[in-house]
């Protein structure tokens, strides 16, 4: 019997080993740079935005910005808006609410700085219903270990379309969150020991704003009625400084054409549910700008109308959470005095604790340093 075994677990291996083939695609040169076109027209009043940029080699992704482009906003009523360039790759112009109204198609035209003419295909603005009620519950989810699973604030929105509204839509969600240094700035040694009196909290409050990464879309055109209970958004743990002092969210909501929602949604399945390596292979997503200089080259991003309507959340003490996350503050005892510091290594920030001189890391100190800013925001509410 363990003769026999030992044999099938090895024909189990070889047969394992067969299934799994490496994965090489073939690029062809021509493709290897293609130009990225992306942008929309809200029917909110303001500037409207189109960016224009080259794709990056796959071994080294960057932002490869195109200057000195000719761009403009053209419009099914025969309007058209120049868009001058605010920034390499950013092109800008305002709109006034008269010339953005739902039923209204409009398009991208791009001449390159090398006379190439690309052009988007016409989107159609559609009405956007208000945004009906965003929501959180408290839940376990799975993680790569099945035997632990993770508590997390899942977020979820509600859809409620009836009437004359799109059947397709769009949320992106925009996250603000306070975070504090663990100290202010009281001692520091360069050479001298200098005390700041009464000590500096300037640099302890900071805040953070970063879009959520995630694609949310849903169609309800094989729904009877235009409505949508319990759309996942995303989520957060207490491993993250989030709501250790009061979070934010602002949700907007997008209607979108058809096409656009296609766009979206090979999106949301190309970022959001990747299996592994060899479950799946990326979607090829095909957008709706075309190079009309030379129609065989193909160009990238998508080009759209929407409305929106938009609320802004916020959140603290949130029951059956626990909150345990790092500051990034690393104390250290002096051991051997201060020459042991270099002048590289100046200036050196440190507190008395019960005569013991603590060392601290520009983390202890400074907020800034993690990515946010002690600006506070407008819409703070204190």
């Amino acid at each position: 019997m363990d003769r026999i075994r030992i044999i099938s677990n090895i024909l189990s291996l070889l047969l394992l080993s067969a299934c799994i083939k490496q994965y090489n695609p073939v690029i062809d040169a021509n493709d290897e740079t293609k130009y990225v076109v992306s942008g929309r027209v809200t029917a909110t009043e303001g500037w409207q935005e189109v960016n224009v940029s080259l794709t990056s080699p796959i071994g080294s992704p960057k932002y490869i910005p195109v200057v000195g482009c000719k761009v403009k906003i053209l419009d099914d009523k025969g309007n058209n808006f120049d868009m001058p360039e605010l920034g390499p790759g950013q092109y800008t112009t305002w709109m006034d609410k008269a010339n953005l109204i739902p039923g209204t198609s409009y398009r991208v035209m791009v001449i390159t700085p090398e006379g190439e003419k690309l052009e988007s295909g016409f989107d159609k603005m559609s009405k956007c219903p208000p945004l009906d009620s965003v929501y959180y519950v408290v839940k376990n989810v799975p993680t790569p270990d099945p035997t632990v699973t993770n508590r997390v604030m899942q977020f979820y929105v509600d859809l409620n379309a009836v009437g004359d509204y799109s059947r397709y839509y769009k949320w992106e969600i925009i996250e603000t969150w306070e975070y504090h240094a663990a100290r202010p700035l009281e001692y520091y040694y360069d050479g001298t020991v200098h005390q700041i009196y009464p000590p500096d909290y300037s640099n302890k409050v900071c805040w953070i704003t970063l879009p959520v990464k995630n694609v949310f879309t849903v169609s309800t055109m094989n729904i009877g009625e235009n409505i949508y209970h319990q759309y996942p958004l995303h989520f957060i743990d207490g491993t993250t400084p989030r709501l250790g002092y009061l979070y934010s969210m602002l949700v907007r909501q997008f209607s979108l054409s058809e096409g656009a929602y296609n766009y979206w949604e090979q999106m949301r399945i190309n970022s959001n549910e990747q299996g592994g390596l060899y479950e799946k292979q990326p979607l090829d997503i095909k957008g709706n700008v075309r190079n009309l200089s030379h129609p065989e080259k193909s160009v990238l991003g998508y080009f759209y109308a929407v409305s929106e309507t938009n609320k802004r959340y916020f959140y603290h003490d949130i029951e059956g959470l626990n909150l345990v996350f790092s500051n990034s503050c690393n104390e250290l005892d002096l051991v051997d005095g201060f020459r042991t510091y270099t002048k590289d290594e100046y200036p050196v920030y440190f507190y008395y604790r019960a005569e013991v001189i603590k060392i601290l890391n520009r983390e202890c100190i400074f907020c800034q340093t993690l990515g946010g800013t002690t600006v506070k925001p407008d819409f703070w509410p204190y």
